[in-house]
C-alpha cells in the first residue's frame, strides 16, 4: 500500500482562485487543479492508494465547520482513497472541547500551520493544543521550517520543536517537509533521531516556477537524492512518511524520486506505506 501523508484539495468553486493566489505567493507550479477529482486522477496515475487531506484553519470561525466537513467526507474514504484530518487554530476559544469532538467524530489527527496562523510553534497556545491532542491519541501534523510564500519569519524552527518535545513529549508528532523546509542542515543536526516523524512533502527535487513567475537557481532546488537519503537514514526509515504536498509537487515524480534514492525494498515499504498504516491504525 502506498500512502501520501500530506495533500490538499479545495472546494471546486474556489479551487482556481485559491491556486492562483498561492502560486503567486510561492512562485511555484501546482500539479493538479486543486480539486478532489484532480487529486484522484493524480493518484490513479501514480498508483497511490490513499492520500491524507490536511485542512489549514486560517481563522477560528473555520475550525468547527471544517472539522465536521472532514468527518462527513471520511464516511466514504475507503471508496475515495481520501482520508481527511481535522485542523485547529491556536486561538480556538474552547480547544479542549473541539479536540474531543475531533476524536469523537473518528478523525485520526489534526493539522496546524504556524506560519499561516502567525504563531510560533512553541507558543503556549500550541503547546496546550498539542498536549491535549496527544492525551486523546490524535496525530498532530505541523508545517515545519520556512514557508515558501512567507519568507520573513520561520515560525517552526528546530529549537522550537525541541522546546515542544521537552514541554509536552508528544508521541504522534509529524513534522512536514522533512522536519523543516529549507532548514535541513539544522534538522539533521538537532532533530534527526528524536521520537517524532518526518514527512517528505515538498522536500525533494526541483521546484518549478509557476507560469508568469521566475525562480533563481538557488531558489529552485530542494534536497537532492544524496542529501535526502542521508537525512532519512540519520532519522531512521521507521519514522519517515512518504508525502507530496499535492498539488505543489507531482505525486508520480515524488514517488519516483524516493524509489530511486537507494533504499532497500523493506525500507521503501516502510517509507511508502507501512509506517503510515501503523500510525493511522488502518
Amino acid at each position: 500500500m502506498i500512502i501520501d501523508f500530506h495533500a490538499h484539495t479545495f472546494p471546486s468553486k474556489i479551487a482556481e482562485g485559491v491556486l492562483q493566489k498561492l502560486q503567486h505567493l510561492s512562485r511555484s507550479k501546482p500539479y493538479t487543479d486543486g480539486t478532489t477529482d484532480g487529486l484522484r486522477r493524480s493518484m490513479d496515475r501514480a498508483h497511490i492508494d490513499i492520500s491524507i487531506l490536511l485542512p489549514v484553519m486560517t481563522n477560528t470561525g473555520q475550525v468547527h465547520k471544517l472539522n465536521e466537513a472532514a468527518a462527513r467526507a471520511n464516511e466514504h474514504w475507503q471508496e475515495t482513497g481520501l482520508l481527511s484530518f481535522g485542523g485547529m487554530h491556536p486561538d480556538t476559544p474552547d480547544y479542549r472541547a473541539e479536540l474531543a469532538h475531533v476524536q469523537d467524530m473518528g478523525l485520526r489527527g489534526i493539522k496546524i500551520h504556524p506560519a499561516y496562523q502567525d504563531t510560533d510553534f512553541d507558543d503556549i497556545r500550541f503547546l496546550r493544543i498539542i498536549d491535549r491532542a496527544s492525551e486523546l491519541g490524535l496525530i498532530v501534523l505541523t508545517h515545519a521550517g520556512w514557508d515558501i510564500g512567507i519568507p520573513g519569519h520561520n515560525y517552526c524552527t528546530p529549537q522550537q520543536i525541541q522546546h515542544v518535545m521537552r514541554e509536552v513529549s508528544p508521541d504522534r508528532l509529524v513534522l512536514a517537509h522533512m522536519g523543516g523546509w529549507a532548514d535541513w542542515n539544522a534538522v539533521e543536526q538537532e532533530l534527526a533521531g528524536l521520537p517524532l516523524y518526518f514527512d517528505t512533502a515538498f522536500s525533494t527535487g526541483e521546484i518549478v516556477a509557476a507560469p508568469g513567475t521566475t525562480r533563481t537557481p538557488e531558489e529552485s532546488h530542494n534536497l537532492n537524492r544524496a542529501a535526502f537519503a542521508r537525512l532519512v537514514r540519520r532519522h531512521g526509515t521507521k519514522r519517515v512518511l512518504f508525502a507530496t504536498d499535492s498539488p505543489w509537487s507531482d505525486q508520480e515524480e515524488t514517488l519516483d524520486f524516493v524509489r530511486n534514492a537507494g533504499f532497500t525494498d523493506e525500507e521503501l515499504a516502510d517509507i511508502l506505506g507501512n509506517n503510515a498504516q501503523k500510525l493511522l491504525g488502518i
